[in-house]
């Protein structure tokens, strides 16, 4: 990059097109936040609730920040999702779920909302109707794309991407560089999760396929501008005896799973953490026996910046968490935690403070 371009995005600055777009969780945001070319990687164990919080803080919280500044922001949002694990039919449904109670304080569950278990009553089918327009706005922003798929054909599918929205030039014999259609477009790159990437012949195992897809989303970062979001497994020395007795058992880098040129790529590491599956205290303070009511649901969750190439690392921050639908939202430092917080939390009205 010369200097040129540098004083070009100083400018961007000044002007404020490089504020980025809020995730919804305000302490998080001063120290991340969602721009153009970062890579993050969100780590967790199996029921941590990693996919629900890429699918909050770098999803749905974005949609609905977008959505209500239409013709008032410059700023353009698009997120493509390759969701591995679930339909986008099943996705859409969490998503309209949460959706319908942050709005009216009604929680519909997904089982209940597809017909599981109970069915719907007229009117909760009559609410969920209602958000037809919604899931058709969010058509507009966000492509999910379902099932496996190895990394050179995601390559692919993000080139072709690119391609349709922009060019790239050839400035000299060595350097070439893409030009976005709208300069103001950030895309999200969502990818739940890469341990479930298909191998090949040229990365015939899990390892081969992880290290290719992050150098493939490393170059997305770099050459097209893209903010990927990878969600990745653990591996299971976090739950070793050893670990447990000795108390060791929140997040590192070591511990995520199959490979390291995640953790390497990324800008940003962040990590779930649920204490209470381990019988732990809470590194940060929190009465957990509070945030877990009389059934034994636990409404709690850390998530710990581990990595973060721009600014500040090595912070917790502890979330209410509401796994029916997916949903967190930041509670305040522990020392400033009252009962009737705790309270909230259990009772769901603090979700609806958002």
């Amino acid at each position: 990059m010369s200097f040129e371009q540098l004083k070009n995005e100083v400018q961007a600055g000044l002007d404020g097109r490089n504020n980025g777009i809020p995730m919804g969780f305000n302490r998080l945001n001063r120290y991340i936040g969602i721009r153009k070319s970062m890579y993050t990687l969100v780590g967790g164990l199996t029921g941590s609730g990693k996919t629900s919080f890429i699918d909050d803080a770098y999803v749905l919280n974005p949609f609905d920040w977008y959505i209500s500044k239409a013709n008032t922001t410059e700023i353009k949002l698009k997120i493509i999702y390759r969701s591995m694990e679930r339909s986008g039919t099943y996705k859409l449904a969490k998503w309209i779920s949460r959706k319908i109670f942050i709005d009216h304080g009604f929680l519909i569950p997904v089982n209940k909302l597809l017909g599981w278990t109970d069915k719907m009553t007229k009117d909760e089918h009559d609410l969920f109707l209602i958000y037809e327009d919604y899931a058709e706005k969010m058509k507009e922003v966000i492509t999910v794309i379902g099932g496996p798929e190895n990394p050179v054909g995601i390559a692919k599918e993000l080139k072709a991407y690119a391609l349709k929205n922009g060019r790239i030039e050839q400035l000299d014999e060595y350097n070439k560089v893409y030009v976005p259609n709208d300069e103001n477009e950030v895309t999200i790159v969502a990818l739940d999760h890469i341990g479930l990437l298909k191998t090949t012949k040229d990365q015939p195992n899990k390892k081969a396929a992880i290290d290719k897809m992050s150098d493939e989303l490393r170059y997305a970062r770099d050459f097209y501008g893209y903010s990927p979001v990878v969600v990745s497994q653990f591996n299971r020395d976090i739950s070793s005896p050893i670990r447990l007795k000795n108390g060791d058992v929140e997040p590192q880098l070591e511990d995520f799973a199959d490979s390291s040129s995640t953790q390497n790529d990324a800008d940003v590491v962040l990590a779930l953490f649920d204490p209470m599956r381990y019988k732990v205290a809470d590194p940060s303070g929190y009465d957990l026996e509070k945030l877990r009511d009389g059934y034994g649901a636990k409404y709690f969750r850390s998530v710990r910046l581990i990595k973060n190439s721009y600014g500040e690392d090595d912070v917790r921050i502890g979330l209410g968490f509401l796994g029916q639908i997916g949903m967190f939202k930041e509670l305040p430092k522990q020392k400033n935690m009252t009962e009737n917080d705790y309270a909230a939390v259990i009772n769901k009205s603090y979700f609806l403070n958002k």
